[in-house]
């Protein structure tokens, strides 16, 4: 049966982020006759904000690097979605060949059964060419604007000869940034999830809190860098399905709790690793 068939879980994760240094995620060009070359994501209410696929990526381009680097196949591991997909499109026609040799009514199903298992821990939970994600990342919205003496400033860029190493003539811009301080209010829906996975996803999420996560453009050069707080996580599932559907109930749970589920599973694996070494 595919992961979308039947609801199983809905969990939503909240969490407060506050850039510690200036935020430049980029808009098109203005169209202002003195406008800045780089403005700002901003909404029709000339407030700025952070689109969810920026976030996204950010989060996922980290959930692949430690997923290669911990590499718990088939469990836990993430492909090289450029390089070396998990599913490639020669690899899905074949699944495909092999899942016609099922009864007509089962084919579709068994496909899907086919390429799920082929797939990667990083494509199961953000999607792939092949599956929608499980794990959807909403617009985070300023929470202070009123509490910022300004919400955007300007900063002049320069372009570089790479051959000088110094800066280029004629090559000189202007951006536009948050500045330090803004706080965004973050929302992260995730479907079907297991606690594994949650726990997995959350592991990611502290590595925020600690500041070990940029966000949008020049981040090499100061900007982008925060740090997540008051991560608060309600989940629904089959039990409370229908307190939440009538009454829109959610039922708020511990992190720690999905945390120390996914701890438990790396510590299973390392000790069933440890005792194959030895063998």
């Amino acid at each position: 049966m595919s992961v979308f068939a039947q609801f199983e879980n809905q969990t939503l994760i909240r969490a407060t982020l506050e850039m510690q240094t200036a935020l430049s995620v980029g808009s098109r060009l203005s169209l202002e006759p003195t406008g800045t070359d780089l403005p700002v994501m901003k909404g029709p209410d000339g407030v700025p904000f952070i689109p969810g696929s920026s976030i996204k990526g950010a989060v996922r381009s980290l959930a692949e690097r430690i997923l290669r680097t911990w590499n718990q196949q088939p469990e836990f591991w993430a492909c090289d979605p450029f390089d070396a997909p998990c599913v490639p499109a020669n690899r899905k026609d074949e699944l495909m060949h092999e899942a016609e040799t099922q009864a007509p009514d089962r084919v579709e199903q068994a496909f899907s059964e086919k390429v799920w298992k082929a797939s990667c821990t990083a494509c199961r939970l953000f999607g792939s060419p092949w599956f929608a994600g499980r794990v959807a990342f909403k617009d985070a919205f300023l929470q202070n604007s009123d509490d910022l003496p300004v919400v955007t400033q300007i900063r002049d860029g320069v372009g570089i000869d790479r051959d000088l190493g110094a800066a280029r003539t004629g090559v000189k811009y202007d951006f536009e940034v948050v500045v330090p301080g803004a706080r965004f209010g973050l929302e992260i829906l995730a479907e079907n999830v297991d606690d594994r996975e949650l726990g997995f996803l959350l592991t990611v999420l502290r590595l925020w809190e600690e500041g070990s996560l940029a966000l949008g453009g020049k981040v090499t050069r100061g900007p982008g860098w925060g740090k997540l707080s008051e991560i608060r996580l309600y989940r629904v599932d089959r039990g409370n399905l229908l307190d939440y559907l009538l009454q829109g109930q959610r039922t708020e749970r511990d992190v720690s709790e999905f945390i120390h589920a996914f701890q438990e599973y790396t510590e299973k694996v390392l000790k069933e690793n440890g005792r194959e070494h030895d063998a």
